[in-house]
């Protein structure tokens, strides 16, 4: 019995002592999050994000490629003084902060009430040339765009 457990003890160990070639040297990179804004003129500064997460899962083969589907969710926070609209995109990158796809999610826009603030989550999907890519994957950076409300 003794033996058993020395057997799966060694099995286990010698499961993660290998070098997995995501992050160079064995060393898994985190998941990075960058925002981005773009504002209408008189609309600087207005619109904050208090929060932003992600989380990709293991990817699906595809024809010529994979698709990584995951999830998201961010906090938006208007500190302004007027109602806006945000509009926002998902932006993928790899390690070499190389663009490997963008999403476009659904429900958009956001509309922010002067001191709301309105957590949004969602899925996103993305399509890359290679199934490699998913292991590459560094850095979401969501793009926002804060505009004037459409009467």
């Amino acid at each position: 019995m003794e033996r058993i457990w020395v057997v799966l003890a060694l099995f286990f160990v010698g499961c993660f002592a290998g070098d997995d070639g995501v992050g160079g040297g064995g060393e898994r990179q985190a998941l990075r999050s960058e925002v981005e804004f773009v504002h209408d003129e008189g609309l600087e500064g207005s619109v904050v994000v208090d929060s932003l997460g992600w989380l990709p899962f293991v990817p699906v083969p595809g024809f010529g490629g994979a698709e990584f589907e995951g999830v998201f969710v961010v906090d938006f926070r208007n500190v302004g003084e007027e109602r806006v609209w945000v509009r926002y995109d998902l932006r993928f990158f790899d390690r070499e902060d190389f663009l490997v796809d963008a999403f476009i999610p659904f429900g958009q826009p956001v509309e922010l009430e002067e001191g709301e603030t309105e957590r949004v989550e969602g899925a996103f999907r993305v399509r890359a040339a290679d199934p490699r890519d998913f292991e590459r994957l560094s850095l979401m950076r969501l793009v926002a765009r804060v505009r004037w409300p459409e009467e």
